[in-house]
């Protein structure tokens, strides 16, 4: 049914990044893409990922705490699927719980995209986040953290090829307020 392994995130510790990035150049072949920087509750955090040129392997990197810190960050498998909302029904309908997203996120989006009010209600009830490039659109949603583990539900439609990092800030500090 097209449900696929779309990224694998993981966490570097913060003096091993470059050299994480530079393996995974090197020893895999991944091209790295240029470096993101998120504000997170605990400050920036700066992400980075490698992939295959036809994005059939997608590693974004991510800078973790420095030695000493307890604020590590969680690692994620994004699961992609051809249908996020069809994806996440499931999901809730099978006893899962996905990471609320705050209403004004949604007034946000509907003030810079156009969407049908139906549309709009099923992201909002299902903490659905959007995103769209020159490429296409990019359509996702988080469980729960347990431990330090996360899954992500993507949909990417049209050719995009990013990570939706515009919604990091609100993914981060939804996680930050649903512990």
């Amino acid at each position: 049914d097209g449900v696929r392994i779309d990224h694998l995130s993981l966490t570097q510790p913060w003096h091993h990044f470059d050299e994480a990035v530079l393996f995974h150049r090197a020893v895999l072949g991944l091209d790295a893409q240029e470096s993101v920087d998120v504000a997170d509750p605990y400050g920036l955090l700066r992400s980075r990922a490698v992939s295959t040129a036809d994005g059939a392997v997608r590693i974004p990197l991510t800078v973790g705490a420095a030695p000493g810190d307890d604020t590590a960050h969680a690692r994620h498998i994004a699961l992609g699927t051809p249908d996020v909302v069809a994806a996440a029904r499931r999901f809730t309908e099978a006893g899962g719980r996905l990471l609320p997203i705050p209403a004004n996120y949604y007034d946000d989006l509907a003030a810079r995209y156009e969407f049908t009010d139906a549309e709009l209600a099923t992201y909002r009830e299902l903490g659905i986040l959007y995103d769209r490039d020159a490429h296409g659109v990019f359509r996702h949603c988080y469980t729960r953290t347990v431990g330090r583990v996360f899954f992500e539900l993507v949909q990417r439609d049209g050719g995009y090829q990013g990570y939706g990092a515009a919604n990091a800030p609100v993914r981060l500090a939804a996680q930050h307020t649903a512990r």
